[in-house]
């Protein structure tokens, strides 16, 4: 069985990171990836079943014809497409060109937060053609069936996965002093991380709000970039706690990053699944997330981290002060988030992809 993975763009962000873990780690089977376009800040992919796009527009239908091509030549029984853009141009190849193909759609979030009715209208118009849906998180998979009429039963959960020999607490142990060395940060001081965009949804602005109300000595380190940093910078200005915060920009190396941290926070309004979750768990950090649903089915409170009333930086800061307190809390979530973290390798995840595919 052969599938053509297609993506908008292999830059930085989850669909992609799937793609390319997928790829590299199964390099023996018959997948193949096509992106619409390049980037500026594109990932590399160990593989050689790869193409590009050569349209240099935003707009182009040539990546249409493009893939009819790859199709033809590899004779590719399905399409899986992640993101909107390649949604798009897979249901118009199932719908005008190639009616026998099957075609999967991968729904990492955007129908969470894509309100737009042209979005909504096309989710509609597209189910008659897509044979298959993976949902990252039930809360994905309720909002394409309340959005957009999507049958349940044409609807898998697949939770996203980690690579669980690359995060795990062996190699946090080698990178733990890591920023602390590059910032001057003093062991008696607890650092608490974020990782993400600095957008609105994600909520990076609750985390600087609930400063002011540890009474710990804390250095915040934030990884991301985003339209909100300048915003943000101000606002840590205005609150007086500029020294207590270290923005770094896009980090490459996460291992490295968590590694340097005693506590993760996710406060994000809106998110499909908390793959960071995942990730800090593993490598042994006690997480703090928003209780929201997609980050509340994989943070369970009190058992493998804490959650907090979405956007509520009083009780956020106090669920980190309660982490630093109370040692015996500290190990029991850090243990119970190792135990979760172990659900979500790449093998389980291919192995329940792979038996959608041959239902199909």
């Amino acid at each position: 069985m052969k599938i053509l993975h297609v993506i908008d763009v292999m830059s930085v962000g989850g669909a992609q990171f799937l793609v390319k873990g997928i790829l590299e780690t199964y390099s023996e089977n018959d997948d193949y990836l096509f992106v619409l376009r390049k980037s500026s800040d594109l990932i590399n992919v160990n593989h050689t079943n790869i193409f590009f796009s050569e349209s240099k527009k935003k707009y182009s239908f040539l990546p249409i014809f493009e893939m009819l091509r790859i199709i033809k030549k590899f004779d590719i029984d399905i399409l899986h497409c992640y993101l909107l853009k390649s949604q798009i141009f897979g249901w118009v190849i199932k719908a005008f060109y190639r009616k026998n193909i099957k075609l999967v759609f991968h729904e990492q979030g955007e129908i969470m937060m894509n309100n737009s009715l042209i979005f909504k209208l096309f989710m509609k118009i597209s189910s008659k053609k897509v044979n298959h849906y993976f949902a990252a998180s039930i809360s994905t998979k309720n909002e394409l069936i309340r959005k957009a009429d999507i049958n349940k039963d044409k609807i898998s959960v697949l939770y996203n996965y980690i690579i669980l020999s690359r995060f795990n607490p062996e190699n946090k142990l080698k990178f733990e002093q890591s920023y602390r060395k590059d910032f001057d940060i003093t062991e008696s001081q607890i650092v608490v991380g974020y990782a993400g965009r600095l957008s609105k949804e994600k909520g990076c602005e609750i985390l600087i709000r609930a400063i002011p109300f540890i009474n710990h000595n804390i250095k915040v380190l934030i990884a991301g970039s985003g339209i909100e940093k300048t915003k943000l910078i101000k606002l840590a200005e205005n609150l007086g706690v500029t020294k207590k915060i270290v923005f770094l920009d896009f980090v490459e190396d996460m291992i490295k990053f968590y590694s340097s941290t005693n506590i993760h926070i996710i406060p994000s309004h809106f998110e499909s699944f908390g793959l960071i979750a995942i990730e800090a768990q593993a490598i042994g950090i006690p997480v703090i997330a928003s209780n929201i649903p997609g980050l509340n089915e994989v943070v369970i409170n009190n058992e493998n981290g804490l959650l907090f009333e979405n956007g509520n930086s009083k009780e956020l800061a106090s669920k980190i002060s309660e982490i630093i307190e109370n040692e015996d809390l500290k190990s029991k979530i850090i243990k119970g988030g190792f135990e979760n973290a172990k659900k979500f390798g790449i093998e389980p995840y291919y192995k329940n992809m792979a038996s959608v595919y041959n239902n199909l």
